[in-house]
């Protein structure tokens, strides 16, 4: 999350008639300014959208992995309670149970003895079901129940998505700014002013951006899609694993958010269908290329990276992200993702 006051440094916001110098602006100029003064405070509240969708991104993460957590233990608890109704029963049987209790009555010859026998031990083995049934039923009710959480989670986790639109609002705002100052006179005041709040808004959207990947999480990939990261990668000599990891986070969660995006991008690594099929690969081998199929996807990934350099240095590297996704916040994000997952799994 960012720190509180993360905007105190925002754009400085001119107004037309603190712009004016000595009345000398022409008529288009102040027409100018003014729309740029609009623009500015459109530009400040597209940042905070955009603080907040890298913000959703990080909480997201940390919620999924507290959500797999409480299954897994859930799922534990359940079995556990199973477990623990063949336990008691056994040692009803084996340590003075009621076969033991049978030897000996028979033996005493008293038949009426030898049935109250079995009565006793037949309502304690029901006791103990009854007792070990009702711990059963509560933790698979709460195995459900964190289950539809953690179906929750997956639906909302945040991904590359959200992040793009919010910065693409901001980087069209900042263009048409920087379009209309490109139409005024560059000598007056007025014009260096708005020139110096563009920067100032171009900065804090860098510092927005440093921040927030400052504070981003790793969600551990789910043991099939990390041996499909690790094989796709060796199909391009000099590509990491750790960087389709980063994207597959990025892009899908590692596939817990595989919907269809607003720009028409499909599947676990966010393929346009024009590009996938230009660079499909069958991963799994069972004779389709399917969007949506992981391996598929995974290995397609590697394919498409390794075509435009991946493996041929950071430099390349860079580039190659790039083509992925045009925008350079998104190259950060999937460098600092790839480096966290080098350090978690070496």
């Amino acid at each position: 999350m960012l720190a509180a006051g993360v905007f105190a440094a925002g754009p400085l916001v001119l107004t037309p008639a603190q712009a004016e110098t000595s009345g000398q602006l022409s008529a288009q100029v102040q027409t100018l300014l003014k729309k740029v003064h609009g623009l500015q405070k459109k530009a400040i509240a597209a940042e905070h959208r955009y603080a907040a969708a890298f913000g959703a991104v990080e909480d997201s993460v940390n919620a999924s992995i507290s959500a797999d957590q409480r299954s897994a233990d859930l799922s534990g608890q359940a079995d556990a309670a199973q477990a623990s109704l063949v336990s008691r029963i056994q040692a009803l049987y084996e340590s003075g149970g009621t076969l033991a209790a049978d030897a000996s009555l028979l033996k005493s010859g008293s038949i009426t003895n030898l049935f109250d026998s079995n009565e006793l031990a037949s309502r304690a083995i029901d006791a103990q079901v009854t007792t070990v049934h009702a711990a059963a039923s509560q933790a698979q009710q709460a195995l459900q129940a964190a289950n539809a959480a953690l179906h929750r989670e997956h639906i909302k986790i945040g991904t590359e998505r959200g992040v793009a639109a919010a910065a693409d609002r901001v980087e069209l705002l900042l263009s048409e700014e920087s379009a209309l100052l490109r139409h005024a006179d560059k000598q007056l005041a007025a014009v260096r002013a708005a020139e110096a709040a563009l920067a100032a808004a171009s900065s804090n959207f860098a510092s927005i951006t440093n921040r927030s990947i400052a504070g981003l999480h790793i969600l551990p990939p789910s043991a099939h899609f990390l041996a499909l990261y690790r094989g796709a990668a060796t199909t391009c000599p000099g590509l990491s694993w750790t960087v389709l990891a980063a994207i597959g986070q990025v892009e899908s969660g590692h596939g817990r958010n595989d919907s269809t995006s607003s720009a028409g991008a499909m599947g676990p690594m966010q393929f346009l269908p024009a590009t996938f099929a230009a660079y499909a690969v069958d991963g799994n081998h069972d004779g389709v290329k399917n969007i949506m199929n992981p391996a598929d996807a995974i290995y397609t990934a590697a394919h498409y990276l390794c075509a435009n350099g991946a493996g041929r240095g950071a430099g390349a590297l860079n580039g190659a992200i790039l083509h992925y996704n045009h925008a350079v916040w998104y190259l950060d994000m999937v460098l600092k993702l790839a480096s966290m997952y080098a350090v978690a799994y070496k």
